[in-house]
């Protein structure tokens, strides 16, 4: 609550001070959401109690986007990894939501089947001309506008299963963040509500930015085919470096197979369990991926390179 507090009052002094603070709300938005997250895993306590709740709504103001879409989404996610299940003409249809974005991506080349149904109708018909094959170029510009649309569900499934306050609560992030931004600007409104707009943008990407390194570019495979839960886990899951910075930076998510293993322990500890993690996988004969961020970005564009012609 406090890092939107003195982002605001930053803009109000405009100039240099606005623009340090739209980044401090641009960073705002990430941190927020991995508290989020932990809070959701149960990692702060039972996520059914009234602390819990108090604090996942608070959440849902400060954020944008709340709990009730993201929650069933994201446990299917750490069940089934990348998988799928096979249709009946052949083709595979995601089972983890996280690799789901049709119209706009198609995040693997075996993935382009169920894209090309998603594209037949509404939006998906208009952006089939040029989305399929410029999908590499556009994919940063896509991840910034990324909270959007998961406010957007938040919304949409909020109302839908009746949580008004939560979805009360996200449309007032918009609300009063545009009213806010409009009135303490120093200058026009407009310049306040496209600061709130820039802001809302580099927080979306540096989110997403982190989301992608986990899991895309790992293989997407046949749920039927897996050998169990820890054989999901290491088809689809690898870590990126650690170090105090990227630790903060990503909110522990890149020590992503501990998550994976133990998602109800705090992201402080998830370091301190990479070594005996990737012993005992080894030993069991799994899979214990482990890339640079540098390296993971390239497979992640090389992988969307290749869905993009397929």
């Amino acid at each position: 609550m406090a890092a939107p507090a003195l982002a605001f009052a930053l803009l109000a002094q405009g100039g240099l001070a606005a623009v340090v603070g739209m980044l401090v709300l641009a960073m705002h938005y990430p941190r927020t959401a991995y508290l989020g997250h932990d809070v959701a895993h149960s990692q702060w306590g039972p996520r059914g109690e009234m602390k819990a709740r108090l604090k996942l709504r608070l959440i849902a103001l400060a954020q944008g986007f709340g709990s009730t879409w993201w929650v069933e989404k994201h446990e299917l996610h750490h069940a089934f990894p990348n998988a799928c299940r096979v249709e009946e003409d052949g083709s595979l249809t995601p089972i983890d939501g996280d690799i789901d974005s049709p119209p706009w991506l198609v995040w693997d080349k075996s993935l382009a089947p169920y894209n090309d149904k998603a594209r037949r109708a509404g939006l998906g018909r208009a952006l089939s001309f040029f989305l399929p094959r410029f999908q590499v170029p556009l994919f940063f510009p896509i991840l910034s506008v990324a909270r959007f649309n998961w406010s957007w569900q938040s919304i949409e499934v909020a109302a839908k299963n009746k949580q008004w306050w939560e979805a009360s609560l996200c449309v007032a992030h918009w609300v009063s963040g545009f009213a806010l931004a409009g009135l303490l600007t120093p200058g026009p409104a407009w310049t306040g509500w496209l600061w709130f707009l820039g802001a809302q943008l580099l927080g979306g990407f540096i989110l997403a930015f982190v989301f992608v390194l986990n899991h895309t570019g790992m293989e997407v495979y046949d749920a039927k085919e897996s050998k169990g839960f820890y054989d999901r886990q290491a088809r689809a899951t690898r870590n990126t470096p650690s170090s105090p910075l990227l630790d903060w930076l990503t909110g522990g998510l890149n020590s992503q197979i501990e998550h994976h293993m133990f998602p109800s322990l705090s992201r402080r500890r998830l370091t301190k369990m990479r070594e005996a993690t990737r012993a005992a996988m080894e030993e069991c004969g799994y899979a214990y991926v482990t890339l640079s961020n540098r390296e993971a970005m390239r497979a992640v564009l090389s992988t969307l390179g290749e869905a993009a012609w397929a």
